[in-house]
């Protein structure tokens, strides 16, 4: 549902997942608009937020170190209800370990976040999951992705928006191998394919992450189509 832009001059951000392909164009774009005053970025380290975001406006950027095994709580004592909430937080059975590691970091630190958001009373939650999330997939990758949005949706946020990226272009070199040649078919040819299927650069992903959080309201999956949609905003 689309509401009426948010005219706040001065709002705040906390993202989860900053670090990532998409969490680190999101962030960047959030610190160069001027609606923000304060960006808070989650992480279980210190950042060198200059070599991790070299394009951002630091002036607004704050690392706040938490432990994820108590998310929930340690986070707790940091936020608002004025802030707008971003989850981008994201990764792959191989980089965590095991599916039960998988599992753990993509449904369980994404629902500790929404504990947390519930909690303060966060109204706007923004995340990405992916094309193909569902429950029952055959794809133990969609299906906890599926599980993520069901039992996020579940918590009292107002409103909730899940985007579902296609294939991601921009991503740097993390070990993803089929992504990464996938990248290098499809890239060359990605304008002439349908919006529905067209591989989404970071940057548009991160985009259509902000024109969600002000410009609709409600419990929302945005769609591959619809994110380079909204990009274009």
């Amino acid at each position: 549902m689309r509401s009426a832009a948010n005219t706040a001059s001065e709002v705040s951000a906390v993202v989860l997942g900053g670090t990532g392909a998409i969490g680190a164009s999101l962030v960047t774009q959030l610190s160069h608009d001027k609606r923000f005053q304060r960006i808070l970025v989650v992480s279980r380290r210190e950042l060198d937020l200059a070599t991790t975001f070299p394009e951002a406006n630091l002036s607004n950027l704050q690392c706040l170190v938490v432990d994820f095994a108590q998310l929930s709580t340690t986070l707790f004592k940091h936020l608002d209800a004025g802030m707008l909430a971003f989850n981008a937080l994201g990764t792959t059975q191989k980089q965590a370990g095991s599916k039960a590691g998988f599992k753990a970091i993509d449904h369980g630190y994404s629902l500790a976040f929404a504990k947390v958001c519930e909690q303060v009373g966060t109204s706007k939650l923004i995340m990405v999951t992916a094309a193909g999330a569902k429950i029952g997939s055959i794809s133990f990758y969609n299906h906890i992705k599926g599980l993520v949005e069901r039992d996020v949706a579940e918590h009292h946020i107002e409103t909730i928006h899940f985007l579902r990226p296609s294939l991601l272009l921009g991503r740097p070199a993390d070990g993803r191998a089929t992504e990464q040649l996938a990248q290098c078919l499809l890239a060359p040819i990605a304008r002439w394919l349908p919006l529905s299927i067209r591989p989404v650069h970071v940057d548009v992903a991160a985009s259509a992450m902000i024109v969600c959080a002000f410009e609709l309201d409600g419990i929302n999956v945005i769609s591959n189509q619809y994110i380079h949609t909204l990009a274009r905003q």
